[in-house]
Protein backbone atom coordinates (compact mmCIF):
# COMPACT_ATOMS: atom_id res chain seq x y z
CA UNK A 1 0.00 0.00 0.00
CA UNK A 2 1.34 3.45 -0.89
CA UNK A 3 1.38 6.31 1.55
CA UNK A 4 -1.07 9.15 0.93
CA UNK A 5 0.34 12.03 -1.09
CA UNK A 6 0.72 15.36 0.65
CA UNK A 7 -1.98 17.87 -0.14
CA UNK A 8 0.33 20.38 -1.80
CA UNK A 9 4.03 19.66 -1.68
CA UNK A 10 4.88 22.95 -3.46
CA UNK A 11 3.25 24.94 -0.65
CA UNK A 12 5.01 22.83 1.98
CA UNK A 13 8.34 23.40 0.26
CA UNK A 14 7.71 27.15 0.14
CA UNK A 15 6.82 27.15 3.83
CA UNK A 16 9.98 25.17 4.59
CA UNK A 17 12.06 27.65 2.58
CA UNK A 18 10.57 30.58 4.49
CA UNK A 19 11.27 28.78 7.76
CA UNK A 20 14.93 28.24 6.81
CA UNK A 21 15.34 31.92 5.92
CA UNK A 22 13.59 33.07 9.11
CA UNK A 23 15.53 30.70 11.35
CA UNK A 24 19.02 30.88 9.83
CA UNK A 25 19.01 33.87 7.47
CA UNK A 26 18.83 34.26 3.71
CA UNK A 27 22.47 33.27 3.25
CA UNK A 28 21.68 29.79 4.57
CA UNK A 29 18.91 29.02 2.11
CA UNK A 30 20.10 25.85 0.42
CA UNK A 31 18.15 23.19 -1.42
CA UNK A 32 19.43 20.61 1.06
CA UNK A 33 18.21 22.63 4.06
CA UNK A 34 14.80 23.17 2.48
CA UNK A 35 14.42 19.51 1.54
CA UNK A 36 15.34 18.45 5.06
CA UNK A 37 12.88 20.91 6.64
CA UNK A 38 10.12 19.88 4.21
CA UNK A 39 10.77 16.22 4.97
CA UNK A 40 11.35 15.27 1.34
CA UNK A 41 14.28 14.10 -0.70
CA UNK A 42 16.34 16.61 -2.62
CA UNK A 43 15.05 14.89 -5.76
CA UNK A 44 11.48 15.59 -4.64
CA UNK A 45 12.36 19.22 -4.13
CA UNK A 46 14.04 19.41 -7.53
CA UNK A 47 10.95 17.87 -9.12
CA UNK A 48 8.93 20.87 -7.88
CA UNK A 49 11.67 23.49 -8.18
CA UNK A 50 14.47 22.54 -10.60
CA UNK A 51 16.87 25.14 -9.18
CA UNK A 52 17.40 27.48 -6.27
CA UNK A 53 16.49 30.34 -8.61
CA UNK A 54 13.15 28.66 -9.39
CA UNK A 55 12.50 28.26 -5.66
CA UNK A 56 13.33 31.92 -5.00
CA UNK A 57 11.09 33.06 -7.85
CA UNK A 58 8.25 30.98 -6.43
CA UNK A 59 8.87 32.42 -2.96
CA UNK A 60 8.63 35.94 -4.37
CA UNK A 61 5.52 35.12 -6.35
CA UNK A 62 3.95 33.64 -3.25
CA UNK A 63 4.82 36.77 -1.28
CA UNK A 64 3.18 39.09 -3.78
CA UNK A 65 0.12 36.88 -4.16
CA UNK A 66 -0.37 36.78 -0.37
CA UNK A 67 -0.16 40.55 -0.12
CA UNK A 68 -2.66 40.99 -2.95
CA UNK A 69 -5.00 38.43 -1.35
CA UNK A 70 -4.75 40.25 1.99
CA UNK A 71 -5.45 43.54 0.24
CA UNK A 72 -8.50 42.07 -1.51
CA UNK A 73 -9.79 40.78 1.83
CA UNK A 74 -9.37 44.20 3.41
CA UNK A 75 -11.07 45.89 0.46
CA UNK A 76 -14.04 43.50 0.70
CA UNK A 77 -14.76 44.40 4.34
CA UNK A 78 -18.05 46.18 4.95
CA UNK A 79 -16.24 49.19 6.46
CA UNK A 80 -14.49 49.74 3.11
CA UNK A 81 -17.70 49.80 1.03
CA UNK A 82 -18.16 53.13 -0.69
CA UNK A 83 -14.90 54.47 0.74
CA UNK A 84 -13.09 57.10 -1.24
CA UNK A 85 -9.65 55.78 -2.12
CA UNK A 86 -10.51 52.24 -1.02
CA UNK A 87 -7.71 51.00 -3.29
CA UNK A 88 -5.13 53.03 -1.38
CA UNK A 89 -6.66 52.38 2.01
CA UNK A 90 -6.69 48.64 1.45
CA UNK A 91 -3.01 48.83 0.46
CA UNK A 92 -2.18 50.72 3.66
CA UNK A 93 -4.17 48.37 5.89
CA UNK A 94 -2.76 45.25 4.24
CA UNK A 95 0.73 46.75 4.52
CA UNK A 96 0.32 47.19 8.25
CA UNK A 97 -0.94 43.62 8.58
CA UNK A 98 2.06 42.33 6.63
CA UNK A 99 4.53 44.42 8.63
CA UNK A 100 3.21 42.81 11.80
CA UNK A 101 3.80 39.35 10.34
CA UNK A 102 7.27 40.30 9.12
CA UNK A 103 9.04 36.99 9.25
CA UNK A 104 6.59 35.07 7.10
CA UNK A 105 6.20 37.89 4.63
CA UNK A 106 9.79 39.01 4.30
CA UNK A 107 11.55 35.68 3.92
CA UNK A 108 11.09 35.47 0.15
CA UNK A 109 12.22 39.01 -0.52
CA UNK A 110 15.29 38.71 1.67
CA UNK A 111 16.32 35.42 0.14
CA UNK A 112 15.89 36.60 -3.43
CA UNK A 113 17.66 39.90 -2.92
CA UNK A 114 20.55 38.28 -1.09
CA UNK A 115 20.96 35.62 -3.74
CA UNK A 116 20.51 37.69 -6.88
CA UNK A 117 19.15 41.26 -7.04
CA UNK A 118 17.96 40.60 -10.61
CA UNK A 119 15.36 38.24 -9.14
CA UNK A 120 13.62 41.29 -7.68
CA UNK A 121 12.44 42.42 -11.14
CA UNK A 122 8.91 41.05 -10.49
CA UNK A 123 8.75 43.09 -7.28
CA UNK A 124 9.69 46.24 -9.19
CA UNK A 125 6.95 45.51 -11.75
CA UNK A 126 4.46 44.74 -8.97
CA UNK A 127 5.17 48.13 -7.38
CA UNK A 128 4.93 49.92 -10.72
CA UNK A 129 1.62 48.26 -11.58
CA UNK A 130 0.15 49.12 -8.19
CA UNK A 131 1.27 52.72 -8.53
CA UNK A 132 -0.34 52.92 -11.97
CA UNK A 133 -3.52 51.35 -10.59
CA UNK A 134 -3.70 53.68 -7.59
CA UNK A 135 -2.66 56.88 -9.39
CA UNK A 136 -5.12 56.52 -12.28
CA UNK A 137 -7.80 59.15 -11.87
CA UNK A 138 -6.30 60.60 -8.71
CA UNK A 139 -5.76 64.35 -8.40
CA UNK A 140 -2.48 63.91 -6.53
CA UNK A 141 -0.39 60.98 -7.83
CA UNK A 142 2.59 62.13 -5.73
CA UNK A 143 0.51 61.52 -2.59
CA UNK A 144 -0.18 58.01 -3.81
CA UNK A 145 3.54 57.43 -4.15
CA UNK A 146 4.20 58.91 -0.70
CA UNK A 147 1.72 56.48 0.84
CA UNK A 148 3.25 53.52 -0.95
CA UNK A 149 6.72 54.56 0.19
CA UNK A 150 5.51 55.05 3.77
CA UNK A 151 4.05 51.52 3.82
CA UNK A 152 7.31 50.16 2.40
CA UNK A 153 9.31 52.11 4.98
CA UNK A 154 7.32 50.67 7.85
CA UNK A 155 7.60 47.19 6.36
CA UNK A 156 11.39 47.50 6.03
CA UNK A 157 11.76 48.86 9.56
CA UNK A 158 9.82 45.89 10.86
CA UNK A 159 11.76 43.53 8.62
CA UNK A 160 15.11 44.78 9.90
CA UNK A 161 13.75 45.00 13.44
CA UNK A 162 14.85 48.63 13.63
CA UNK A 163 11.38 50.02 14.25
CA UNK A 164 10.96 52.04 17.42
CA UNK A 165 7.19 52.02 17.04
CA UNK A 166 4.96 50.22 19.49
CA UNK A 167 1.43 49.07 18.69
CA UNK A 168 -0.15 52.40 19.69
CA UNK A 169 2.15 54.42 17.46
CA UNK A 170 1.64 52.01 14.56
CA UNK A 171 -2.12 52.39 14.96
CA UNK A 172 -1.77 56.19 14.99
CA UNK A 173 0.45 56.07 11.90
CA UNK A 174 -2.02 53.88 10.04
CA UNK A 175 -4.92 56.17 10.91
CA UNK A 176 -2.96 59.19 9.70
CA UNK A 177 -2.02 57.41 6.48
CA UNK A 178 -5.66 56.48 5.88
CA UNK A 179 -6.66 60.14 6.28
CA UNK A 180 -3.87 61.11 3.90
CA UNK A 181 -5.16 58.58 1.34
CA UNK A 182 -8.40 60.54 1.15
CA UNK A 183 -6.48 63.63 0.05
CA UNK A 184 -5.13 61.83 -3.03
CA UNK A 185 -8.54 61.38 -4.69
Amino acid sequence: MTSPRRSNSRDEILQAAEWVVCKYGAGHLTLDAVAERAGISKGGLLYNFPSKEALLKAMLSNLLERFDADRAQVRARPDMAGEAASDLKSFVKAGFQEATDREQVSAALLAAGANDPALLAPVREWHASHFREFATGKRHPARVLLLMLAVDGLWFNELLRTSAFGPDMKQALMEEMLRFAETAV
